[in-house]
């Protein structure tokens, strides 16, 4: 009996090679591993454990003769193949299994949307649209949606140049290439124009959970045009707004004589002329009924912002809010934009605490030519300073003297010092009307909005205007800053070790292996 099992032995290898080869064979006609590939792959491995646990003796015997050494040689390097292979399948079949080596877990997305994709209980189909020129652009994307789709098997992308279909980009209201588009069977559609970890948030968000938001801009009066994509214009800002799910339209109070009843949010930005008197009444209804209002008022440093001073917002806003814009510049030399020796723009030294300016300390905030704001609430109102000046910074009044004689000093007991606040919130408690008014209205524009912080501060604002804050309360990403200094030596060595070490360790290697072979015999 036992002369007839060695007689067999030999077919017991052989057979597990076929096996191996065959599973490899079916996997590359199909491209699937299914139950053939595996049940012959499983089969191979469990021959070759037979073999050696029946047939120990022969397997020594095997592998001390010079030809066993060399077929050991071989079924070793078979062994790693395989196993290289079975990872290969695991990771293939298990796509979710995934390590983010980085410091801050860049390639991870944040615990809130996560959270989302694993809850997801509907298809959501993202359409990237990018053209030959955001190549690079759209294999970030790639990465960021495979990321994504590591937590859910809802979620599919598929990318459209909208230079070759530019009907489907008209369909989503495309302002420029470089757009995601997540959508839904029942055509429920929003849009991230960037690869950022909140506008990828937002738009899944928006998606899942649309809601009607509209913005009424408030116009006859010289305020800043919110289409115009001029240095000067609102138009990046209001794409802002309409890529967080925001409806903008324009709101002419002179001839309608009332909000509108489905507005969101009123914005009243930098107007040239007074508000009449029917117009400021009807603002004031419009808050009375818990409705919510922008307000961005300048220094007064031409002859329309001094014009519009004079209509009653400003002292409906000290009666009803306890808000003042004071009539001053501030001056802030401590954190001025570099080259400057006044301190006429400047960043935000400190923020408050509301959900309008979460993770804005790691951007920053730039302001322009701006003036101060003071608030003493009365009961049932509650307020937060959004953003504050340094401890250096002041009011200045004397606007004559300073374009004149260029002299810029605080006058004690006339010019407000020290921190000065730049933006602040105010929250209704009894009706619910909220508030936001800027003593600037140059970070709005085109030519400051992308700078620092100031587009996220906006959205933020307008966001918690309506309520709706679903977007803005995100965890922060740890920023890991990293900096490696060498010397020129240094970079010489990695130089010659990176091009010589390999191929003199192979050398050292192949040298060894013919000293043992020709030693042995």
């Amino acid at each position: 009996m036992k002369q007839k099992l060695d007689r067999i032995a030999p077919v017991f290898p052989i057979l597990a090679i076929l096996l191996l080869l065959g599973g490899g064979a079916v996997y590359f006609v199909t491209r699937r591993w299914d139950w053939l590939p595996n049940l012959l792959v499983a089969s191979s491995g469990l021959l070759l454990v037979i073999f050696a646990v029946v047939w120990p003796d022969v397997v020594r015997a095997r592998l001390s003769n010079r030809g066993g050494r060399y077929g050991g040689a071989f079924l070793i390097s078979l062994f790693f193949t395989a196993v290289f292979v079975l990872i290969y399948y695991l990771t293939y079949q298990n796509t979710d299994w995934r390590y983010d080596a980085t410091a801050n877990n860049a390639f991870t997305p944040l615990p809130e949307t996560v959270e989302l994709l694993e809850s997801l209980d509907q298809p959501i189909h993202v359409l990237g649209f990018y053209t030959t020129d955001t190549a690079f652009q759209r294999t970030q994307a790639e990465t960021a949606l495979q990321t994504m789709q590591a937590y859910t098997n809802q979620l599919s992308y598929e990318f459209v140049d909208p230079n070759e279909n530019p009907l489907l980009a008209e369909e989503y209201d495309l302002s420029f290439a470089g757009t995601l588009v997540f959508t839904r069977d029942d055509g429920t559609f929003a849009k991230a124009s960037t690869l950022t970890d909140r506008d990828l948030h937002t738009a899944l968000v928006r998606t899942l959970n649309p809601t009607v938001k509209t913005a009424y801009f408030l116009t006859g009066h010289g305020e800043r045009d919110w289409q115009d994509a001029g240095v000067d214009g609102l138009g990046t800002a209001v794409t802002l707004l309409q890529e967080s799910g925001f409806t903008v339209q324009s709101l002419n109070l002179f001839t309608s004589g009332e909000v509108p009843a489905d507005a969101s949010a009123v914005f009243l930005i930098d107007q040239q002329a007074p508000l009449a008197e029917e117009e400021v009444a009807a603002l004031s209804r419009y808050v009375e009924a818990g409705g919510a209002i922008f307000i961005a008022r300048d220094a007064i440093d031409t002859e329309g912002r001094a014009a519009a001073e004079a209509d009653g917002l400003l002292p409906w806003l000290q009666e009803t809010w306890g808000i003042t814009l004071r009539n001053d510049l501030i001056i802030d030399a401590s954190l001025a934009q570099a080259g400057q020796t006044i301190g006429l723009t400047f960043v935000g030294a400190a923020y408050g605490s509301s959900p309008i300016t979460e993770g804005l300390e790691q951007f920053g905030t730039i302001f322009n030519v701006a003036r101060s704001i003071d608030a003493e609430v009365p009961a049932g109102v509650t307020a937060v300073n959004l953003i504050t000046t340094s401890d250096q910074a002041w009011g200045e009044t004397d606007f004559t003297r300073m374009m004149t004689e260029g002299v810029v000093n605080p006058d004690e007991g006339q010019d407000a010092t020290g921190s000065l606040a730049v933006a602040l919130s105010a929250l209704n408690t009894a009706n619910g009307a909220r508030l936001v008014v800027f003593g600037d209205t140059d970070f709005l524009t085109n030519s400051y909005i992308q700078q620092g912080g100031n587009s996220f501060l906006f959205e933020n604002a307008a966001n918690w205007l309506v309520d709706d804050v679903v977007s803005i309360e995100l965890s922060a990403r740890e920023s890991v800053p990293r900096q490696v200094t060498i010397t020129q030596s240094q970079l010489s060595l990695l130089q010659l070790t990176s091009v010589c070490f390999a191929p003199g360790l192979l050398a050292a290697v192949g040298i060894a292996v013919w000293y043992s072979r020709r030693k042995r015999g």
